[in-house]
């Protein structure tokens, strides 16, 4: 499976950078994983260099508070389904402090919301990536998610 986290900004808390470095070591067994990093700029101009960076083939996941939410088991079958029926080939898109344009979410196959708060966008990179190990894991039935 490929995974690609398209986001605006790098990850500056060196606290965060590690954890996610654990977490990106953790899926090597499950699936590719790359990561494009937009430029932090205005909120018009960090939308189009996201919604030009989508890649082709793939479907096309906005985190958005306005998203559907879903239980981890829930996000585990979706990709599972992702994964062995559907390509195999999923973007999440992660907008800056100001979120995602409506144009942008409109490029989106799907938006998934992690809470109905708000997180910062550096969070909100670490909990997709604890997300998708735990989705991982409960796929795989080993003992991460009880």
């Amino acid at each position: 499976m490929k995974i690609t986290l398209l986001q605006v900004g790098k990850t500056k808390e060196k606290a965060y950078l590690e954890i996610e470095n654990e977490f990106k070591k953790r899926l090597t067994p499950f699936c590719s994983l790359e990561t494009v990093i937009v430029k932090t700029s205005d909120f018009e101009e960090e939308n189009k260099t996201l919604q030009a960076k989508i890649p082709e083939h793939y479907t096309v996941v906005a985190l958005d508070l306005k998203g559907k939410a879903l239980s981890s088991e829930e996000f585990a079958a979706w990709l599972k389904k992702q994964r062995d029926f559907e390509g195999g080939k999923v973007v999440f898109m992660i907008g800056g402090p100001h979120g995602l344009s409506a144009e942008t979410l409109s490029r989106a196959h799907t938006s998934i919301s992690l809470s109905r708060m708000t997180f910062t966008h550096q969070m909100t990179r670490l909990f997709v990536l604890e997300q998708l190990y735990r989705a991982f894991m409960i796929i795989a039935n080993k003992p991460y998610h009880y």
